[in-house]
């Protein structure tokens, strides 16, 4: 919804603009997030089928927060992506999940420690 205000500007410069909430994002259903890193496969699809159609010749992107830190990690194997406009992109992964977890459980931080090593050796 916050890119509909975009539409009006880009539109008249014939740059076509797609919009979407992650799962679990915004309005969209889904109860789970992975802070980009699986989300970068839904914009790989994204990504892949705007070339597919052959209506865009060039591919920008923009994010906030976990949607730019998605960009980031979709961008590191698509170098053909134009530009990027990132905003408020986290920089540690381990940081946010502690906050995350610190602001949203009464988990002991020695707990989600443990957890995030289980989370690493299986992926």
């Amino acid at each position: 919804m916050e890119a509909l205000e975009l539409v009006p500007i880009f539109l008249p410069e014939n740059i076509t603009v797609f919009c979407l909430d992650w799962a679990g994002c915004g309005l969209s259903e889904g109860k789970y997030i992975s802070l980009g890193w699986w989300e970068r496969e839904d914009l790989a699809i994204i990504v892949d089928h705007l070339r597919e159609k052959r209506r865009v010749s060039t591919i920008g992107l923009w994010g906030r927060s976990m949607g730019a830190s998605t960009a980031l990690l979709y961008s590191q194997r698509d170098p053909s992506i134009a530009g990027m406009v990132l905003d408020s992109p986290f920089s540690n992964l381990n940081r946010i999940v502690d906050e995350l977890a610190q602001q949203y459980t009464s988990i002991p931080s020695f707990l989600i420690n443990i957890a995030k090593r289980m989370v690493a050796s299986s992926v």
